[in-house]
């Protein structure tokens, strides 16, 4: 590709973001003591590996608890951040929700040309697919399993709620011959639920003609604008913004098999003051054309892009709606409930 992103404006954004994860990792605190916590290297096709961090809900005897697979993607516009800015949800998700939660690293561009940082947050998930790479690694000696029969949730926030929205479509169109997802590993598992937070899955110049009404997020703000003007500019040159593997939006539905075996559970939400809000508004209308799909669609009041369960100190990444969004939606995802009569983690 001949287009090459500025060096410096990307180191000085991964710096800013890498400070923030810092100074939020030191305002969630340690790890509980009712979880574990480490880093893995998920070993990929290529020889590259994924470092992921796992957290999983301790046993308190015997025999070993079984638990359901959230693979949460962090955000960054595939270009920055890393798995820390999860660690808050995946703790909270993990000790409210007595599941695993494996936080990949969204691989970035433009070292990783797209739309590879996408396939290989695919081959996470397939090396994840199989229960028995966790359980007889990670978690072989912690008294906790992982049983993919009772859910396996692929969600994310932002870039990362498009991947994983992208991987929930991959079974079914690679399967019917889209030519973009030939030759991939398949998964070992179904999955059962995708979770996408804050999308940003929707570009001007790829937006098909019955969503032009409702795409006006970008342009209701000075602000907006501006950062819509800016990502034209510095990101959207370097996504495949046509291709199913930026977003499900792109592919031909006119072939039914395109979307058979995907998930049969979506939970989104967006922001009402977002600039991508219309994103999780049209990947909602696009799902709803699928049958055999259950779809829980919301827009939080007054919410902006900054408003995730994330690991940052911001205090909108901490707000209680935030929080009770997202335990809501991976609770209806597992079939599970949360004890509302809990303190909300950090």
């Amino acid at each position: 590709m001949a287009l090459k992103m500025d060096p410096a404006s990307v180191q000085a954004q991964r710096e800013g973001m890498e400070k923030a994860i810092v100074e939020g990792l030191e305002y969630i605190g340690p790890c509980p003591p009712q979880l574990g916590e480490t880093w893995i290297d998920i070993p990929l096709p290529d020889g590259q590996t994924n470092p992921t961090k796992v957290v999983w809900p301790k046993s308190s005897g015997e025999p070993p608890l079984q638990c359901p697979l959230i693979v949460y993607f962090h955000g960054g516009g595939l270009s920055m951040g890393n798995p820390d800015m999860m660690v808050a949800p995946a703790r909270g998700v993990a000790s409210m929700l007595s599941c695993v939660v494996a936080c990949p690293t969204l691989n970035q561009l433009p070292e990783q040309m797209f739309p590879a940082p996408v396939r290989m947050a695919w081959e996470t998930c397939a090396w994840l697919s199989d229960a028995k790479n966790l359980n007889d690694g990670v978690l072989k000696d912690a008294g906790t399993s992982v049983d993919l029969g009772r859910g396996f949730v692929v969600g994310g926030l932002s870039s990362g709620a498009a991947a994983a929205a992208v991987i929930g479509t991959i079974p079914g169109a690679a399967a019917a011959g889209v030519q973009d997802f030939a030759g991939l590993f398949g998964l070992k598992s179904p999955i059962t639920g995708i979770f996408s937070g804050i999308p940003f899955m929707i570009t001007e110049d790829m937006l098909p003609a019955q969503y032009r009404d409702i795409f006006k997020s970008r342009e209701e703000t000075a602000e907006g604008q501006a950062a819509a003007g800016a990502m034209r500019m510095e990101l959207e040159p370097y996504l495949g913004v046509h291709s199913p593997w930026f977003s499900p939006i792109n592919l031909d539905l006119s072939n039914p098999k395109v979307t058979q075996g995907h998930p049969p559970k979506v939970f989104i939400y967006g922001g009402q003051l977002d600039q991508f809000r219309d994103d999780s508004v049209i990947y909602s209308k696009w799902l709803s054309q699928l049958g055999g799909v259950e779809v829980r669609a919301s827009v939080l009041e007054g919410a902006d892009h900054s408003s995730a369960w994330v690991s940052l100190s911001w205090p909108s990444c901490h707000d209680r709606k935030v929080k009770e969004e997202t335990l809501d939606g991976m609770a209806w995802l597992l079939n599970r409930e949360w004890d509302r009569n809990q303190d909300l983690p950090i």
